[in-house]
């Protein structure tokens, strides 16, 4: 891996890791904290039975400053983790820029096509099966979503590789089918229970999870461009003599 593309790589990734952290702490988070005074009991659906009074939701008074020293916590832990996570989507992007660059078909890139394909793979795909997930919320067995995260990521990851390689319609057609293929399969089957959190709430969960990722994927586009784009299309006369 080139020193350009390592910290081009870093550099992109930690400014759309950041960006996106702030935005999580902003829109996402509180979400999240209401979730789960909804999973502890702290709050209750409506039309549960309580022991106060039918129908009514109980609200337990919580100790501020615990819970102030809580979400601090948690959110410098969410901004590292982030920042992290988003260093390793930059990396792996300009991986794939450079692989691109290399192959005998070489196209421009544009902030817009890097951001499209890394949300469509690391974030859409996955969704259309396993919606993100609100504390209280019933899921699957861990290892069955894990195992078919992994597969659609991948195979959407190869489906896209083979529309960029090649520009027949047969190409497309198998990438078409590769991508296809974990959804014809079928993510795993949620439990039915009953509902814990108010559906609204988990509605504007999923739409703000995706939203703020494809603007960090969108800030993660527009910074690779600048900083790789230029460096290894110069440096593509010297890729190509190392492969031959």
């Amino acid at each position: 891996m080139s020193k350009t593309l390592l910290s081009g790589g870093l550099i992109a990734g930690a400014l759309a890791g950041v960006v996106v952290a702030l935005l999580l702490l902003w829109l996402i988070q509180p979400l999240i904290i209401e979730a789960e005074r909804y999973e502890t009991g702290e709050l209750a659906l409506p039309l549960v039975q309580t022991e106060d009074q039918p129908g009514m939701s109980t609200t337990i008074q919580p100790d501020d400053m615990q819970i102030e020293g809580t979400h601090l916590s948690r959110a410098g832990l969410t901004v590292i983790f982030l920042t992290l996570t988003w260093c390793g989507f930059g990396l792996l992007a300009g991986a794939s820029m450079s692989a691109a660059l290399m192959s005998t078909n070489v196209r421009p890139f544009s902030a817009v096509g890097i951001a499209v394909s890394g949300f469509a793979v690391a974030f859409l795909a996955p969704a259309l099966g396993l919606p993100p997930e609100l504390p209280g919320m019933p899921a699957a067995n861990l290892s069955s979503r894990q195992l078919w995260w992994i597969l659609t990521l991948v195979a959407t990851a190869a489906g896209l590789a083979l529309t960029l390689r090649f520009e027949n319609w047969a190409a497309r057609g198998v990438a078409l089918a590769v991508i296809s293929l974990p959804h014809v399969v079928g993510a795993p089957t949620v439990p039915v229970a009953a509902p814990m959190i108010p559906p609204n709430l988990a509605g504007l969960y999923v739409a703000r999870v995706l939203g703020v990722n494809f603007l960090g994927w969108l800030v993660l586009g527009a910074l690779l461009e600048r900083l790789l784009a230029g460096p290894l299309g110069r440096k593509l006369p010297t890729y190509r003599k190392m492969l031959d």
